[in-house]
């Protein structure tokens, strides 16, 4: 028989192959409905590889040169011989209705379901694909690109694959992918003809640029919307279907046009971002340490665009230390890209969950979705990765300007799925890294691993910190290959680094001081709470920061029972909670509320307020508090605290000035780690125990705190090495960090091997200190079954709106009315008999469940009763377990909330 690669519809000649029973097959490499749940072949494999080819060579056409300079030659080629793979029988027969098309003897078909079997690489189309380009390119000794091709579902497969055994039809099917592949470089050119190289005994960054790529392009030629899942079309139309696609994503973005500083925030420069400007004119890494309020965000987003306009980079990342910035941060960055594109119908900037108000439509949906776990195994699973990036929080990575939190970036240092991707969407960016501090125990050797390899992919990272020590800050200058001549204490300072050469440092001249009453002891609740409610009496606007959700809701509590009602509601002191444990349409209200409240444009007059909150207020919010009283936490973090204490200037205030409490617990004269540990709390859940004991003791004799002059004083302190005096239980926590710190080091450096398990994306995976685990849970007043595979959703609202969903198909819609009532609790709230309903995997990617909530507030997992109830004023409580229905583990409910 002779083979024909082409769909029915292909206007191309294809590379037909003759055989001895003269038929003709199309391998298919994605199927389409047939109006129920059978699926029928659609696009071939060749017609597919076109498609993504296509789009590969138009997204390395829009790259940075500095970037493009990067991958190899034949990039375009090895990204559309990404499916290569799928031209084995235990991949086509996946399709039913193909397999019974065919005409295949009593052995084949013994061989074919031998071959499909669990687990079976002759089934695993990337495996294949990888295997295929690797013999191929083994000639050329270039064989470790084909590395990339095999990850292109998230996943690498190793960097050395064995060859395949009892292949079905195995000198056929490689006669046949000898065919599809030989057309395919006729069209895209040659493959490469050198192999990656090895930069400090790591991986060539062009290796994971390149997987990137390839797979960005395949979710692209996959997208229903720009290319027919059922047919293809000539060369010329495939290319030029492929720039519409793009220009429709947005990509490239718009182009920022050389203007004043001025021009672009409608004031003049301070001496701070003035010096930034002036100091830099070209790629590089670059660090400015300055104090909190003194405008480091206008001074990146400057800096950005006068580098972008130099036609250095194609591109804005803005990398948030917590989730509750990011609107804020949004509207600013907005604001700046109205003022600062040549074209403004190119404004489109993506961060956190803009893509549920995005009117374009990516309809990253088929028909049907079900299929195997395994991408692999899935011919759907590239519809589905797609619409994971570009419908979620993630599209902030892959756009042109994007904001987001850093842990999505730090994910492309760790072994979660689609790390690659991540560098991929960073290259040639402008990156900014915003509150970077010295306590980075956790996260410090990923952050110095994203730097070093965002600069080989050709970005410029901005490092912006109020509280970085010498130390942290030759860490990162090391990542860029640089050195600093010598250590100035000037304080602002900006540091830029480039590979091979030394630093140049300048200090901005800053004449702004602020001097701020302190006051650090053990201080009780009954105290603290006292002080709260009488300078809100007297009209002042208070906060109290709190380190676990737990203890900000205990605290919520008690000031909401002990703060007495006014005469009238316009007197009435307002009280309020901020934390992560609220779903996020009500998060949203709260944080919007509150920001504004406390904001720069805060009322002159009336009554006070008291707000508890945990670190989502502590950096990157302009909010403006009179008095602060803060749990004890890492001196970096507590000046990051005092930093929203008198941050705007103001005719009047009810307060005579800036006054700032640390509650610090009795710690005894003479104790062991264990009981230190325990003296310090929950806190020591959160932060390690020795850096807070080196807190304390800096904070504990000063009443007084002058800005910025205090700052580097205090970091040097507190980071210091351990001291001969210091109490012996002293050491012996210094070394359990040190300890830690060193883990999460080898773990990130795992990150850069082959041969590491890859772990599922999560929001906060292998990025932060391991906290107890979470999942996530779609809050509902009730959920209806219908005919049809349907499900009724009705929302919490005061006024209920619902909304129906099927099992079988994503939609926007349902995407929209889902994800505002998602929230992140405990995973040992979750009994495991608690069911994830088939559209809710359709809607929301990993684990999660759904709750409904009883007349009382307890939560209801399949009707029975959780040991969690939920109030709009206090979002999730957890409580001990109230049955013995089996669940996951209780642990301490204590984490970094973000």
């Amino acid at each position: 028989m002779h083979i024909d690669t082409h769909s029915p519809h292909s206007k191309e000649e294809g590379a037909l192959i003759k055989t001895a029973d003269n038929k003709t097959i199309t391998y298919w490499a994605k199927t389409i409905s047939a109006g129920n749940e059978e699926q029928l072949p659609g696009i071939s494999v060749h017609d597919h590889c076109l498609n993504v080819g296509c789009v590969g060579e138009r997204l390395l056409a829009q790259l940075p040169a500095r970037v493009a300079a990067l991958l190899p030659s034949g990039s375009a080629t090895l990204t559309a011989l990404h499916d290569i793979g799928k031209i084995t029988l235990g991949f086509q027969a996946k399709c039913p209705a193909w397999l019974a098309a065919q005409s295949f003897d009593a052995l084949t078909l013994r061989q074919i379901a031998h071959a499909t079997g669990s687990g079976r690489p002759t089934a695993d189309h990337a495996y294949v694909g990888q295997l295929f380009l690797q013999e191929r390119l083994r000639l050329t000794k270039s064989q470790g690109w084909a590395v990339a091709v095999g990850s292109h579902h998230g996943k690498p497969k190793g960097k050395t694959i064995k060859p395949l055994e009892a292949e079905p039809r195995a000198a056929e099917m490689q006669a046949h992918r000898e065919a599809v592949a030989t057309e395919l470089i006729a069209i895209f050119g040659a493959l490469p003809d050198r192999g990656p190289a090895k930069l400090d005994g790591r991986d060539d960054p062009a290796l994971w640029l390149l997987a990137g790529l390839i797979t960005v392009a395949d979710w692209i030629g996959s997208n229903e919307a720009f290319f027919s899942p059922a047919h293809g079309q000539p060369v010329d139309a495939t290319r030029q279907a492929a720039s519409s696609a793009l220009a429709q994503i947005g990509w490239p973005g718009g182009r920022l046009r050389a203007s004043s500083f001025f021009d672009a925030f409608h004031f003049a420069p301070n001496a701070v971002q003035q010096a930034l400007l002036s100091a830099v004119h070209e790629p590089a890494l670059v660090i400015v340490e300055a104090p909190m309020g003194c405008g480091k965000t206008e001074a990146a987003l400057a800096l950005a665009q006068q580098l972008i306009a130099a036609g250095h980079h194609h591109g804005i990342y803005f990398a948030l230390p917590t989730q509750v910035t990011s609107d804020r941060i949004h509207r600013r960055v907005t604001h700046f890209l109205e003022n600062s594109l040549a074209d403004a119908a190119h404004l489109r900037l993506a961060h956190g969950n803009s893509w549920l108000h995005d009117n374009n439509d990516l309809r990253l949906r088929p028909a049907f979705t079900g299929g195997p776990a395994d991408p692999a195994e899935d011919p759907h699973a590239t519809v589905a990765e797609a619409r994971s990036w570009f419908a979620s929080s993630k599209q902030a990575l892959l756009a042109p300007y994007g904001v987001g939190t850093i842990d999505q970036a730090l994910q492309g240092m760790v072994a979660v799925k689609h790390f690659f991707v991540r560098r991929f969407a960073l290259a040639g960016k402008v990156v900014i890294l915003d509150e970077v501090h010295s306590y980075d125990v956790y996260t410090g050797s990923l952050v110095t691993a994203l730097v070093r390899e965002l600069l080989h992919l050709g970005c410029t990272v901005l490092v912006l910190s109020a509280t970085l020590t010498a130390a942290r800050r030759r860490e990162l200058l090391s990542a860029a290959g640089s050195h600093e001549l010598e250590s100035p204490d000037a304080y602002p300072l900006i540091t830029t680094a480039r590979h091979g050469v030394s630093a140049t440092q300048i200090a901005p001249a800053f004449t702004s001081t602020k001097t701020i009453r302190l006051r650090s002891a053990a201080i009780s609740e009954d105290d603290t709470i006292a002080e709260l409610i009488t300078r809100a009496e007297a009209g002042q606007h208070v906060l109290w920061i709190r380190n676990t959700v737990v203890e900000a809701q205990h605290a919520f509590r008690l000031i909401r029972g002990d703060t007495p009602v006014a005469a009238s509601p316009a007197d009435q002191i307002k009280t309020g909670l901020l934390h992560s444990r609220f779903p996020q349409t009500r998060r949203a209200e709260l944080e919007a509320d509150w920001l504004e409240h406390l904001g720069k444009n805060r009322p002159a007059t009336g009554p006070g307020s008291i707000l508890v909150a945990t670190q989502v207020v502590e950096q990157s919010v302009d909010i403006d508090l009179d008095f602060i009283v803060s749990d004890l936490a890492p001196t970096d973090m507590l000046l990051q605290r005092v930093g929203r204490l008198w941050r705007h200037p103001r005719p009047h205030r009810a307060a005579p000035e800036p006054e700032f409490w640390i509650r610090t617990p009795e710690l005894p004269a003479a104790a062991d780690t264990r009981t230190l540990e325990k003296a310090l709390g929950r806190s020591a859940k959160v932060y390690a125990p020795w850096v807070l004991l080196r807190s304390a003791a800096v904070f504990s004799f000063r009443a007084t705190l002058t800005l910025p002059g205090d700052i580097r004083p205090l970091l040097e302190t507190t980071y210091a090495e351990p001291r001969l005096e210091e109490p012996a239980a002293w050491g012996d926590l210094h070394a359990k960090l040190d300890e830690e710190k060193q883990k999460l080091t080898r773990n990130a450096e795992a990150a850069m091997l082959y041969g590491r398990p890859v772990q599922d994306d999560a929001p906060e995976a292998l990025t932060r200190r391991k906290g107890p685990p979470t999942v996530s849970v779609l809050l509902l007043r009730s959920v209806e079954p219908l005919p049809g595979r349907l499900s009724r959703l009705t929302t919490l609202d005061e006024a209920p709106t619902s909304q129906v969903v099927s099992d079988y198909e994503w939609s926007l819609a349902a995407a929209r009315f889902i994800h505002p009532w998602l929230v992140r609790v405990p995973r040992w709230v979750v009994p495991v008999s608690a069911t994830s309903p088939r559209w809710l995997g359709l809607h929301v990617p990993g684990a999660a469940v759904v709750a409904t909530l009883r007349e009382d507030g307890r939560l209801l997992w399949d009707g029975e009763p959780a040991d969690a109830t939920y109030h709009r004023d206090f979002g999730v409580r957890t409580e001990k377990p109230i049955s013995a229905r089996p669940s996951f583990q209780p642990t301490d409910d204590d984490e970094f909330d973000y």
